[in-house]
Parts: C-alpha cells; structure tokens; sequence
C-alpha cells in the first residue's frame, strides 16, 4: 500500500464501516455536496485524520490557490484542500469516515486508489457519495433527493427512509465521484449514491437549501441526529433573493411557473417542460450572481 502522497495526523481507526464523500466540481451544483460534507464535519466536530497532497492531482492554473492576509497583513498561500476526518460516536457505535475534495485533473486512476486504500484501512464496507446536479427544478418548491445503490438492502433502506430512488440511464462524461464508486463496487463494496437537485436557470450560485436537504438526507439514512436549524435563516434569505431575480424578468417567471406545475404533477413521468424560446438561462445565471454579490457586499459580507 503506498501512500507517498497522503499525511496521516495519527493513526486511522479501523473499525469504521461507513465512508462519506464529497467532490467539488462536475456533480456540486450550488456547491451543495461539498457545502453539505463541510456541514457534516463541523456538527459532528470529527477529527482530520488524513490530507492528500494535490501536488500530484491538481492542475493549479484550473484550480488555483488563493492569498489571503492575516489580521496583522501578512499574506498566506491557502492551496486546494483534500482531506480525512473521522468521527466515532460517544456510545462507541458505528463511526464515519468523512472525505472532502475538489475534483482533480490528473491521475484519476491513482487516485482513486489511494482514496479507497485509506478507506480500506480504516475498515469501511460501504461508500455514501453526495452530489448536486442541475436539474427543471423550480426554487420555490423543497429541492429533491434521489439516491441508487448496488446493495439491496440499501435500495429497501432508501424505501424505508421516504428517499426517491432512480436508475441512472446517463451516458457520457462523467466524473470522479463516479469513478471512485465504480471502483469501490470492483473492491466488494457497497456503492450509495445521494444527489440533490437544484434549479439549472440559478447556475452556480451557492445553494443552501439544497445543502440542507442533502444534509437531512444522509443524516436520516446514517441515523445522525445533527441540527439543520441553522440554514433556516440562510435558505430564506436565498429564496428571497431568487424571487426578487426572478420578477426582473416576465418570461423567467413563466418559465418557473411552469416548473412548478411539473413538480407538483403526480406520479414521477411527468413531461419535463422546454425552456421558452426568449429564456436565456445563461443570462439569468449572470444577472443572479450579480444580484447576490451586490446583497452580500451591502450587508459587509
């Protein structure tokens, strides 16, 4: 087992049977997986365990790091980080294993097999990955959760816990969580999937209550008992700030209306509507950020 590109800060537990993953990049719409597994870490206070050199992995003119200035002026180099963190319940139950990482550009091969050799050595027998994808989804309605899994039981789990479960049928690029789940199901171990749905026409405007939802979501699978109450005021002042985009423009909310009417279409085969001719997401993508920057630099954010 090599691990000339990973430093441990003690020794890894190896009796934790459940891992939890996060990738930034191809599947964290709304940076709501990665922003949900960060969530995760800090309510549970899970201790680092591990961090992965991106030396190897990342192109940093893709990814670049970034200079901040400490109190007294002095300037930092923060690179992209990659890292372990474990946390072991208080009645000694069933401990996670937490990984949280942008997606690198090199040698996913590589490593994807350093990811699972660390978990592998901490004992894990399932893999959760959290992802966003955008999706004809309005923002005015609760974000939806599906989840897929190769274990049975896990798939009457789902069942159980009220989680919509869906059989992709996508072809064509992916990405690295799917890679290292492909993996993890050739070592013998049981891939779960949970993604979260957020509105296309936001773009990549950080989405908090599809974080939330995600964050719900696994807790209610993995029996964690955490504390959304937080996001409430996050997610409103969201919702807020997308209806006030949105009335900018009369064919942008015809368009939502007519998402709301699928969404609230019984049964799951409901027809997806088409974007109107004079509906330019792209747009509204740009005119949201704008509109968001300028909300946070006018609360001093």
């Amino acid at each position: 087992m090599r691990m000339d590109d990973i430093e441990f800060h003690g020794e890894p537990p190896s009796n934790i049977p459940t891992m939890v993953v996060a990738f930034g990049g191809w599947v964290d719409a709304g940076e709501a997986a990665t922003g949900a597994l960060r969530s995760l870490v800090r309510q549970l206070a899970a201790t680092p365990l591990a961090t992965i050199d991106p030396e190897a992995f990342v192109d940093f003119t893709t990814i670049r790091p970034v200079v901040r200035l400490s109190a007294e002026g002095e300037r930092t180099i923060r690179w992209p980080r990659i890292a372990f963190w474990t946390w072991q319940p208080p009645d000694g139950g069933a401990g996670l294993l937490l990984f949280r990482s942008v997606e690198p550009q090199q040698r996913w091969r590589t490593y994807a097999t350093l990811l699972l050799d660390v978990a592998a050595r901490c004992g894990v027998q399932r893999i959760v990955s959290l992802g966003a994808v955008l999706a004809a989804v309005p923002h005015t309605r609760p974000p939806l959760v599906t989840g897929s899994s190769t274990d049975p039981a896990w798939q009457a789990r789902f069942e159980a816990c009220g989680i919509r479960t869906r059989r992709s049928r996508y072809e064509g690029p992916t990405g690295m969580s799917t890679v290292v789940m492909d993996a993890a199901t050739r070592r013998g171990l049981s891939a779960l999937t949970l993604r979260g749905q957020a509105p296309h026409y936001l773009g990549g405007a950080p989405n908090p209550a599809v974080r939330r939802a995600l964050l719900t979501t696994v807790a209610h699978l993995l029996d964690l008992e955490l504390d959304v109450a937080p996001f409430e005021a996050a997610v409103r002042a969201f919702r807020t700030q997308c209806d006030q985009a949105v009335a900018k423009d009369a064919a942008v909310q015809a368009y939502v209306r007519q998402l709301e009417q699928d969404y609230d279409a019984p049964g799951d085969d409901a027809p997806r509507p088409r974007r109107e001719d004079d509906f330019n997401p792209e747009q509204l993508m740009h005119e949201l950020e704008d509109f968001l920057r300028q909300e946070r630099e006018g609360r001093g954010d």
